[in-house]
């Protein structure tokens, strides 16, 4: 019998929504609310950054293919197990902004919260909130934000952030942070025995406030990566029009900013004057990128320049190419469903996520989380080639082959995984792993699993077959394919017991719940 619960969330063909601020439910919609680019993911946390428990909330910012190492200690080593983990770090938090009215921070969990919704808008992949505050002492305002992860410049993040005083006047303070005092959940969230990260494992090297932003830039313990972020703002005053009329800005005069850091966090403390029905705007423009891009000494000045330019070219205008981007996505991708807005709101959902989740640079994958977390230490697996791959190679080519190029990339690792586990020609791709290297500890399901050699093969024969890219196949897809074979044609042995048939004993096979059995 099938069996139907009530929806989480209101059925929408577009959209996904929260109805109503609920702490009980604040690390699903964490996740739900969760934004990428392929590149930058950040998860769907409040800008004003509740300290919550760990088993309540996750603060999580993410660049894709930026990790951290420990060695890993087994309680008995064996040939071939990794020596070092890989996991997805997460990084200093720079979207951080707290609203004062006069000496009243705002908090949802004090006061009254009405009129609250937050959404995920997938036609245009923002996620907005829309609530009215009243602070303890009787304020009230109307809040309305709105965020985005650029689609058209990978390195790009910005926010809204709008308050009209309902019933004062007074002064208002937006307190934007970048807090570098951070660390991965893992005691928390990691299944894994004594797989790190453990502790903050960004180590400072630059700490910046003033007139040209916040900027911050650390390396990691072990990895040896070294990753630079930071942020700047404009803010703006609206001039109150007849209902039915167009809200019109203009930039605000008359505020005081003040700049501090400290061990970790540096902040632009702005405040300004407000009326009563008077709106005030500010614009927050953030900026993320690593030394897998570039040279270590080019960040700092990679990020301001930057920022600079992201701040000259508006919100509007960098939020409109976002926009045309996910518009132009759904044109292929978009799959209508009639007669079961459930599962047409479930389809788009899947789909959007998927198409945030893919690395874009040839040079990352997609985390089996995405970006939207610490799951799976943001691996890759071979599900990305068998699940997803078929879906982009038929609406998104260019991102199916930026994920192949990936694998391709990473061959000369796969062929020195194969001569580990004693194969003398041939490569063999690891079930787990950010960097190319295996990356599991547990030998049944990352060893013994040799089927993400046709895995990957798969899609690379997919993607020609259907694309009838022939030059891929002789640059890239046919050195996988024959170096995938050629462990195939290794691994195995003609046994006379079973009529002389080719078998390959003590493997794991694609349901890896019945791990090292022999020809799954």
């Amino acid at each position: 019998m099938e069996q139907y619960r009530e929806p989480i969330y209101p059925i929408e063909p577009w959209d996904v929504t929260e109805t109503e601020y609920n702490p009980q439910n604040n690390y699903r919609n964490e996740t739900t609310f969760a934004l990428s680019n392929g590149y930058i993911g950040t998860r769907g946390t409040y800008e004003e950054a509740y300290d919550f428990p760990a088993t309540e909330g996750l603060e999580g910012n993410f660049i894709n293919g930026f990790y951290e190492s420990e060695d890993i200690r087994y309680g008995e080593w064996n040939f071939g197990f990794p020596d070092k983990s890989q996991s997805l770090l997460n990084l200093p938090d720079v979207k951080a902004v707290r609203l004062y009215l006069d000496d009243e921070m705002l908090d949802m969990r004090e006061g009254a919260v009405t009129e609250y919704s937050r959404a995920l808008h997938m036609k245009e992949g923002t996620v907005t909130r829309e609530f009215v505050w009243t602070s303890p002492k009787g304020r009230s305002v109307k809040v309305e934000l709105e965020r985005f992860v650029s689609f058209t410049d990978k390195n790009l993040m910005a926010m809204r952030y709008r308050v009209t005083a309902l019933n004062f006047s007074g002064t208002i303070r937006f307190v934007s942070e970048l807090n570098g005092n951070v660390e991965n959940h893992t005691r928390v969230t990691n299944p894994l025995v004594d797989y790190g990260p453990f502790g903050r494992r960004l180590v400072p090297e630059a700490l910046e406030a003033g007139d040209d932003g916040l900027f911050y830039q650390g390396h990691t313990l072990k990895s040896g990566l070294t990753m630079a972020c930071g942020a700047t703002h404009t803010l703006s005053q609206v001039v109150p029009l007849p209902e039915g009329h167009k809200l019109t800005g203009y930039p605000a005069e008359n505020y005081s900013v003040f700049f501090k850091t400290g061990e970790y966090t540096a902040d632009a403390d702005y405040q300004i004057k407000i009326a009563e029905q008077e709106t005030v705007c500010l614009e927050k423009f953030i900026v993320y990128t690593s030394d897998l891009d570039m040279a270590k000494d080019d960040l700092h000045e990679f990020v301001l320049c930057k920022l600079k330019s992201t701040q000259n070219e508006s919100y509007d205008s960098l939020s409109a190419s976002h926009k045309n981007y996910v518009h132009d996505f759904w044109k292929n991708a978009d799959v209508t469903v009639d007669g079961d807005d459930a599962l047409q709101q479930g389809i788009r959902f899947n789909l959007f996520h998927i198409m945030q989740a893919a690395g874009r640079d040839g040079k990352t994958g997609m985390g089996a989380k995405g970006l939207t977390g610490e799951g799976y230490e943001g691996h890759y697996f071979w599900d990305t080639e068998m699940y997803v791959m078929p879906v982009f190679i038929y609406t998104a080519p260019d991102i199916a082959k930026k994920l192949l190029d990936y694998r391709f990339n990473t061959l000369d690792i796969a062929r020195d995984r194969a001569r580990v586990l004693g194969h003398q020609t041939g490569a063999l791709y690891p079930w787990r792993t950010i960097n190319g290297e295996e990356a599991s500890t547990y030998f049944p399901l990352g060893t013994a699993q040799y089927h993400i050699n046709a895995d990957i093969a798969y899609a690379f024969w997919l993607y020609v077959t259907v694309t009838g890219d022939m030059e891929y196949l002789k640059d890239c897809a046919a050195e996988v394919l024959c170096e995938t074979a050629r462990v195939w044609a290794d691994v195995g042995s003609f046994a006379e017991c079973k009529g002389n048939r080719y078998c390959i004993c003590a493997v794991t096979g694609p349901d890896e719940y019945n791990a090292i059995v022999d020809n799954n």
